[in-house]
């Protein structure tokens, strides 16, 4: 195998590799194969079926690194791994190219460098998230690729944009394609607060970094009640966990303030790999088992 056609089996992934190490081998379900790297081609060139098959430069290296965005506060690390851009100038002379990055209406990168015939620049995307890259000769249309949040993931991905020589902006994505570890549970805890008359169920659920955080109150026979977590149980089918509240009667002597309680709690779920999708909340009290909430993560 010529050293040009070893770069182009490479294409998009050794930006990743490079910046990150063995970025697959961590987080999975399962062992690192020996698969072929899964591909997304928009293209039309330079192959023998006809599609941009990734940047082939003769350089070994990009000429500049650009990272955006921050490692250091990154949920689930492994789970989340950065995401390669490639720039090539596929020409063979040397030509002012624009490239900018986006999330949402916040520009991150806005450059117009100088690209020596050949040449590629290499762009890490730190933080997941959903991105707009745009690229295109300095004094023509740019072409613009959506990065999606969901190609954040334990496997080495990236995409490459070549500038043709007419100034068309070509574009391929790959990918490695392990499986990646779901959600576990790690460690649940519950706190009691506030005892007070009333007569409400209510919860509210949070989801903060990698944990899920829930604040709520339960209906009790007395204000005397006791709170503890009754189950934390995550359907990895359904990618949904459902936390359990269970009221019970204290047994200190104490007959204490005589009507309809209402005491109020946070209750906290620590995980591993990742957040589930679904969160719903079930209090047990007063022979009563009622599901008070349920939140969606929105796919974050």
């Amino acid at each position: 195998m010529n050293r040009r056609e070893l770069l182009h089996r490479a294409s998009a992934l050794a930006a990743v590799a490079g910046v990150a190490g063995c970025l697959g081998s961590a987080g999975s379900d399962s062992p690192p194969t020996d698969r072929e790297p899964t591909t997304d081609s928009g293209a039309t060139t330079d192959d023998a079926r006809g599609r941009f098959s990734g940047v082939r430069s003769d350089h070994d290296d990009p000429f500049r690194t650009i990272s955006v965005g921050s490692r250091e506060e990154v949920a689930f690390p492994d789970n989340n791994q950065p995401r390669g851009v490639r720039v090539w100038n596929a020409a063979d002379e040397s030509r002012e190219i624009s490239v900018r990055v986006a999330r949402s209406a916040e520009i991150l990168v806005d450059r117009t460098l100088d690209f020596e015939a050949d040449a590629y620049l290499e762009l890490v995307l730190n933080e997941p998230a959903d991105y707009a890259l745009s690229v295109g000769l300095a004094d023509g249309d740019a072409t613009t690729v959506d990065i999606s949040r969901t190609s954040f993931d334990c496997n080495q991905t990236g995409t490459d944009a070549g500038v043709m020589p007419d100034g068309r902006v070509e574009t391929m994505s790959m990918s490695t394609a392990m499986a990646c570890h779901g959600p576990e549970v790690a460690d649940a805890a519950l706190s009691v607060g506030r005892r007070s008359c009333g007569t409400e169920h209510r919860a509210t659920v949070g989801f903060e970094g990698e944990r899920v955080r829930m604040d709520g109150a339960v209906r009790t026979p007395t204000p005397q009640s006791d709170l503890s977590l009754a189950g934390t149980d995550y359907d990895r089918t359904a990618d949904a966990l459902t936390v359990r509240v269970r009221a019970s009667e204290t047994d200190d002597g104490d007959p204490g303030t005589q009507c309809v309680g209402e005491v109020t709690y946070e209750a906290t779920v620590d995980f591993e790999y990742a957040l589930p999708d679904e969160v719903a909340v079930v209090h047990e009290s007063m022979d009563e088992t009622l599901e008070v909430t349920r939140a969606d993560r929105g796919g974050d």
